[in-house]
Order: structure tokens, then sequence, then C-alpha cells
């Protein structure tokens, strides 16, 4: 009997969940016979593919943290590699994750399974080093930002940039007026959200402050309405560290982000995928970011770009203020607020060049892109 056709997919956390079960699904769109399976969560084993194991025995943040889990990382990972002897895939999907699926891809490469790597480690941020051993360990490279091709080029890696995937996901969001409508808003209001990030951490480093600048802002610009979007992976309970006086002005919605963040004239937001989100939609925003004192020190030591910002990264330039550590205060805050929301000429330049910065992302059907990439493998 013909065996079956496999792909192993590996992703270690939410967004490469979301993407990766994205990607399963054009895969077995195209071709249904091909078994899936590998490390995930919820989007991936909606969409077909058998998990081994979940994400959740690999959420880490990094190395620093890795301590308390080790033993729950270690058994996924020996557990990938019985499976790739017993059963060689056709092909090894890693899924952003380095630490952890860079060490994968040695063994495949050992074991003689081609790697395609989707949703590139930001290699081109720091730990530069690592682009040497994706150039000996990774058959195809898939980016999903415009720099990354030429980077990759650089460095000898076999690259193809196949567009951003959330412009599948935002691709419906309404406009402005459209999603003020939805949410009970006055098109003449002024409105600013708050995105102090998905995970408790960042949230518990950043909320107290974001909403201290709203209090400024409201003192300045009284009537301003200011909307909190619950990140899916977050709870009320969540936020029982603030003073729930804190909120008298500020609205929580959940489930509903990128609606959201349609209806405001300003985001003041976490550093992370949203900015690029935020240039999608077409709404300006400030990004703010706090890390422990070693993590910052070695930061600096460390990352070779200009911005912290995907948004700027991609733009070249600083369309988004970012206020990092000791600058992330919310009198700077309030500051750059009011710079935005106060120069309706600034307010358009941002629009347009963010409208700059989609283009420069390609178009919808990204996973579809990668899922004909990974099917060349197993033809």
């Amino acid at each position: 009997m013909k065996k079956n056709k496999s792909i192993m997919i590996v992703a270690g956390e939410a967004s490469g969940d979301l993407h990766a079960g994205a990607l399963a699904r054009e895969i077995l769109h195209s071709d249904a016979s091909i078994n899936l399976a590998g490390v995930g969560g919820t989007e991936m084993k909606k969409a077909g593919v058998k998990l081994i194991a979940h994400i959740n025995d690999l959420n880490v943040m990094g190395l620093t943290e890795i301590g308390g889990k080790l033993k729950s990382v270690m058994g996924v990972f020996f557990g990938l590699l019985r499976q790739m002897r017993k059963s060689p895939p056709n092909l090894l999907i890693l899924v952003d994750f380095p630490d952890f699926n860079l060490l994968l891809a040695r063994f495949a490469k050992r074991y003689g399974i081609p790697v395609m790597y989707y949703i590139s480690p930001q290699v081109w941020a720091w730990r530069r080093g690592r682009t040497r051993t994706i150039a000996r360990l990774v058959d195809k490279m898939v980016v999903i930002l415009p720099f990354e091709v030429d980077f990759y080029r650089r460095h000898g890696v076999d690259v193809e940039f196949v567009g951003h995937p959330l412009l599948d996901y935002l691709g419906n969001v309404p406009s402005k007026n459209e999603a003020r409508a939805q949410l009970g808003i006055g098109a003449e209001e002024k409105v600013v959200g708050i995105l102090p990030g998905s995970r408790p951490s960042e949230v518990k480093m950043l909320l107290n402050v974001m909403l201290e600048a709203a209090e400024i802002i409201d003192q300045t610009l009284p009537g301003t309405s200011f909307l909190f979007p619950l990140a899916g992976t977050l709870h009320r309970d969540d936020l029982g560290f603030v003073d729930k006086n804190r909120f008298k002005r500020v609205s929580i919605i959940e489930g509903r982000t990128s609606l959201v963040m349609s209806a405001c004239d300003l985001l003041i937001a976490a550093s992370g995928t949203v900015t690029l989100e935020a240039a999608i939609i077409g709404t300006p925003l400030i990004i703010v970011y706090k890390l422990s004192p070693l993590s910052y020190y070695l930061g600096r030591l460390l990352i070779r770009v200009p911005y912290i910002g995907l948004v700027n990264l991609v733009a070249g330039e600083c369309l988004a203020p970012e206020l990092i550590q000791n600058d992330a205060n919310p009198e700077a805050i309030a500051r750059e607020a009011f710079a935005i929301l106060k120069d309706k000429k600034k307010v358009r330049y941002i629009k347009r060049r963010f409208s700059e910065v989609r283009k420069s992302l390609g178009c919808s059907g990204a996973s579809s892109r990668a899922a004909r990439l990974a099917l060349s493998f197993v033809s």
C-alpha cells in the first residue's frame, strides 16, 4: 500500500499557531490526502493538524525563562525526534520560535528531511550569526516582511516573499465611521485606543502607565473617549492589579480588537505585530514598551536595527513615535498624543505613509502562496 505523504508543522506560540493554522488549511484544501501533524494550538487543531504536543508545553518568552518549563520543553523536543525517526515526514515546516526550531532543524537535516521556515526569526534585528545556521539547515525561508528578502539573499539563503497574512485577517475591517456606528460612538468624538499587549506580563508592565497617560489627555482634551480592547489571551481577572478608579473613562471591549482600532483617532500600543495592524487599518499610533533593566541593557547591546516597531522598520522612518523604558512615562505619552491629535497635517502624512506600508506588504493570499511552496517539496 502506498503511504500517504506527510508534513510536520511546529509552532511555539499563539501568533505562530494562527499563521500555521491558516497554512494548514490551505495545504489540505489543495491536497486533502496529506497527513499533517506537529506542535500547535487551537487554530492548528481546527485546521486538521494532529497535535503531537500543545503550544502550552512550550509557552516561554525566551531562554531566560525556560528553566521552569525545561522538562516539558525537552519532552516535546524528544517526542518530535522520535516521531521523525519512526515516520519521517516529507517536509518539516517551522514557524518562528527560533531557539527550539533551529535545534530541531539540525536533526531534520541529519535525518534527510527537507526544512521550510515560515515566519522568519528576527535575525535581522539581533543574533545575526544565526543566518549562517539558517543557510545551512533551511531549504526554503518563506518571509512575510519585504525587507527580509534582501537580507537573506545577502546571506546566501534561499528565500521567497509571500506577503503578510495580516492582509487576509484584516481584509474586511469596517471603515472608521462604520466601526464607530457599531460601537455606538459619535463621528466627531476624539477616541484613543489603549493596547498594552497580549501577555499578562506585558499588561502588568504597561497598562498603568497608559491609563495615567489617558488621565492627562482627558484633562487637556476633555470628552475624549478611551477604548481598551481586551486581547483574546487575557481575562478581566488579569487586570486585578489596576485601581478600578483608573477605568472610569475607559471602556473595556472584549473580542473586537480590529474594530476598536479602526474606530480610534490614535492608538497607544505595545510594540509588536499590532503596529503593522495599525498601519493596515490606517490608525496613527504611539509605540510604548518596557523591559526588565537587565533585558533592556542586553537588548541595547545586541539589537542592530534603528527602530523596535515593525511599522517603522517596514516604512524606513519613525511614523509611530517610540517611547522605550524610562521614556515610556505618562507625561511623554500624553505629549506625543497631543502632537498627533492636534496636527491634522501630520495625521494626513501618517495615513498616507501607512497606505504605502500596506502596499509594500504584498496582497492577500499569503497562506495560499506559502502552501504552494510547501507542496512543491512533497509533490
